[in-house]
């Protein structure tokens, strides 16, 4: 990932799972905020910045599928990468139906983590740029309209 650091929100209870995550990431162009409740996540992916998440499925309080549930509706281009231990498979095939982008089992690996937050970030990204590029083409849309209408004038 070239450029400036790229943003993840790294959302689990355990501050061990967490400080993984941020070790792992630590050879990319990362910075990592944490959070460890769900209610905390969402207060913090409504950041523009954040580029990605990596998301626990089970979290106290409000748990990771709601999370994710919301962010779909918050947040639609957000790409959220899904952690869960093996006994948590239905709650994966429920965060990939919701449209999680990906799905990493713990004990985590390091290389598909970063792998996973690479293409995470990069999808991010180009959707940021086409809803760029669309607006500019709604602009320029309504830009030709009144040429139209002075040209018929």
């Amino acid at each position: 990932m070239a450029g400036a650091a790229q943003r993840v929100l790294v959302v689990d209870d355990e501050r061990f799972i967490r400080d993984e995550i941020r070790d792992a990431l630590a050879g990319l162009a990362v910075s990592c905020d944490f959070a460890g409740t769900g209610d905390e996540a969402l207060k913090l992916a409504e950041d523009p910045a954040i580029d990605a998440v990596v998301l626990d499925v089970r979290l106290p309080g409000l748990g990771g599928i709601d999370v994710l549930r919301t962010l779909r509706k918050e947040r639609p281009e957000l790409c959220v990468i899904v952690l869960a231990a093996q006994a948590d498979q239905e709650l994966v095939l429920e965060a990939l139906r919701l449209g999680a982008s990906d799905y990493l089992a713990k004990p985590i690996h390091e290389e598909e983590l970063r792998l996973a937050v690479t293409r995470a970030v990069e999808v991010t990204h180009r959707a940021r740029r086409w809803d760029a590029l669309r607006g500019r083409l709604e602009r320029l849309s309504g830009v030709f309209s009144a040429l139209e209408e002075v040209a018929r004038e």
